[in-house]
Formats: C-alpha cells, sequence, structure tokens
C-alpha cells in the first residue's frame, strides 16, 4: 500500500482540480492507498513519521519540491521509498527524475524503478537536491511565484528580474571547502546541489557553483535562463567537496529544495545516509566515500 501525503496548497490548490482523475488512475494501476493532507508546515514531515510507523513503506509526495522536503526529513527507515507526484508551483525535483506531470508520475509510481541518492545536511535539515544563495534566492523571494510557463508569464518575470538584477548588491562571501581551502570573494549568487543530480553515474558529492555578476551584455541571456530553470554556463566557478562551510556578510537567507530555509553561516555536508527514489529512469548507484 502507498501513503499519499497532498499538500492542498501546493500550486495554488492544484489538487482540487486533479484530484478524482488522480485517485481513478491510481486505482486502474494498482497503487491506490491511504490519503492524508497537510494542514500547515512541517506536517508533511510528522505524516512521513507516522506512515513509518504504520508500517508503509512507500511515500508519496503530492506538492512540489517542498512538500518532497518536509517528506525526506520523516524518513526514519532505510528500506522506505519517496514518490512524487508534481503539482507545485516549484517541481523541480521531480523534473530531476524525469518527471514532468502527474499523470505520468502515476505510470512511475507503478512501474516502481528505484534509485539511491545520498542526502546532504544543510545545518541541522537534511535536503536532496540545492540549496541556493545569493541573487537567485534573493530573486526567489521578491518575484511572485506563478505555476504558468508560458511565453508571457516568462516576459514578465523577466521583466521583474531585470529590474532587481540592477539594485542587487553583491555579498562578503567566505567560503570554507573540507576543512582545508579557503576563499573569500564578492559574491552574486551560490548553489550547492548533489553532483549526482549533473551527471546520473557520478558519486554522492557536493558540487558548490558560484556565478559571477553578469556584465550588462550578458544580463539578458543570464536572466532568461535563470526564468526559464535553464542551466548557466557563462561566469561561473565550479569545485567538489565532501563538506564546505559558507558565511557571508551580512547573514543572508538560503532556499532549499525550493523553500526559504535558515541563514546563513551554515555548514553543509554529504551524508552516508541514503535516501530511496522512485524514478523514471533506473539509476545506476555508488557508495559514497
Amino acid at each position: 500500500m502507498y501513503y499519499y501525503v497532498i499538500n492542498p496548497a501546493a500550486g495554488k490548490g492544484a489538487i482540487n482540480q486533479i484530484q478524482d482523475k488522480l485517485r481513478y488512475r491510481l486505482r486502474e494501476l494498482g497503487i491506490e492507498g491511504e490519503f492524508a493532507k497537510t494542514t500547515g508546515p512541517s506536517d508533511a514531515t510528522k505524516m512521513a513519521k507516522i506512515a513509518i510507523d504504520k508500517g508503509y513503506s512507500t511515500i508519496v509526495a503530492v506538492g512540489g519540491d517542498g512538500t518532497v522536503n518536509e517528506v525526506v526529513n520523516g524518513i526514519t527507515k532505510e528500506n522506505v521509498a519517496i514518490g512524487i507526484i508534481p503539482i507545485g508551483t516549484s517541481n523541480l525535483l521531480a523534473q530531476r527524475f524525469g518527471i514532468t506531470s502527474w499523470q505520468q508520475a502515476c505510470e512511475v509510481l507503478a512501474a516502481r524503478r528505484i534509485s539511491n541518492y545520498g542526502l546532504i545536511a544543510a545545518g541541522n535539515k537534511y535536503f536532496l537536491s540545492t540549496l541556493t544563495l545569493g541573487f537567485e534566492t534573493d530573486l526567489d523571494k521578491q518575484v511572485e511565484a506563478t505555476p504558468d510557463t508560458g511565453l508571457g508569464a516568462r516576459l514578465g518575470k523577466l521583466f521583474q528580474a531585470h529590474g532587481h538584477a540592477q539594485n542587487f548588491e553583491t555579498l562578503e562571501c567566505k567560503i570554507t571547502i573540507d576543512g582545508q581551502l579557503e576563499l573569500t570573494a564578492p559574491l552574486f549568487s551560490l548553489s550547492v546541489t548533489n553532483q549526482k543530480f549533473e551527471s546520473p553515474l557520478a558519486d554522492n558529492r557536493l558540487l558548490i557553483t558560484i556565478t559571477d555578476r553578469p556584465s550588462g551584455r550578458q544580463l539578458t541571456s543570464y536572466l532568461w535562463n535563470l526564468v526559464k530553470k535553464d542551466e548557466i554556463h557563462e561566469g561561473i566557478t565550479r569545485f567538489g567537496a565532501r563538506k564546505v562551510v559558507i558565511e557571508t556578510t551580512p547573514p543572508t537567507g538560503l532556499m532549499i529544495d525550493g523553500k526559504l530555509s535558515g541563514r546563513t553561516p551554515i555548514a553543509i555536508r554529504i551524508t552516508n545516509k541514503q535516501i530511496r527514489f522512485i524514478t523514471e529512469k533506473q539509476i545506476a548507484t555508488f557508495k559514497t566515500e
């Protein structure tokens, strides 16, 4: 049996439009189960723990990146598998797993292909995919989130982002890598992710990406890629690590798996704790160092 943790606020109430169709499709595929709706922050974490205590071995996050992150933080046993039905404003984690719609997600859940990922610890919280700080995080706080990915919506976001970039002040940042290398520099944007998402056959390891402030010529291209959630290629520096400590002046907020969570200074490390995800494609896994 599957346990479905539903965030009714995700995607501006998107579940209300698909709930009957979703239940019917899950029943058709033979993967219906218990449904539970969150009512506030951290509910998904509590519900995941309750589901495990009840004996469920498959927990499905029905929502966006924030809902998935809460479920991840509620997993207390390594034999539990997590699935995703993406209906949130931000569904980047599902997209990394090759899942782009709720209809496809149902098929993926039924096929039940499992891939293992190493969790990343940021302070006392765990995350799976991406932590950002600097301009990108500040932009997410300022620009209204919307599930609309049409050209008009993207152009509107681009206009807002352009104005915000003109006024954004870089942060003084000190980065300590694996307790040995220390880097101090003005920071425009920084992200930390698991390199396994970039290259599925790679080890679980931190990939730190630092993005320089774009020049006037590069700004529009940079912002357009940011709005489309495409990869940025110009003006970046990348390095790998097992642990990184980030300090900024002034202290700044962090976006973790699409959700505002914590502030600098913060220590981030890859852990030996594995999490099992149901993904579109089977991915070979390796042990962490």
